[in-house]
């Protein structure tokens, strides 16, 4: 069974929280065991709040919704005949459709090919809230 919890970053340090999540009449908390870093509780900004996938990247980091990730993709070189691959770069997202997490721009790789326990070169590069530039192309 996967580790429910969630991430979140908190609105008087800007240093990110994780935890479980409760929604408060004052506002979204992320409620953590550690309370060296938060005492009991930490309002975050709901805008950042994300869910643990339950697995880790090739580094051991933690996958989290939102966590902008590069992966290796063989699939359009095998086609081709070659034996080299190259690297994809995509968002974590949550499907409410299918219950399922999802990697965007998977150009020809399959979402079981990204998003499983061994895979290897799977890497948390950032996040939307912190590094989209690392979106741009260029």
């Amino acid at each position: 069974m996967r580790e429910i919890k969630f991430r979140g970053k908190l609105i008087n340090s800007g240093k990110w929280a994780n935890g479980n999540l409760a929604i408060k009449k004052t506002g979204t908390t992320i409620i953590t065991p550690d309370e060296t870093v938060l005492g009991t509780y930490g309002k975050v900004d709901p805008n950042t709040v994300g869910q643990y996938t339950g697995l880790k990247d090739k580094n051991g980091k933690e996958i989290y919704e939102g966590d902008i990730v590069l992966y290796e993709d063989w699939e359009i070189c095998w086609e081709g005949g070659g034996n080299d691959s190259f690297i994809n770069k995509g968002i974590i997202e949550y499907i409410d459709e299918n219950c399922c997490f999802n990697v965007t721009e998977r150009q020809t790789a399959e979402l079981a090919d990204v998003l499983y326990k061994e895979n290897d070169t799977l890497e948390v590069i950032g996040n939307i809230y912190e590094t989209p530039e690392l979106l741009e192309e260029g």
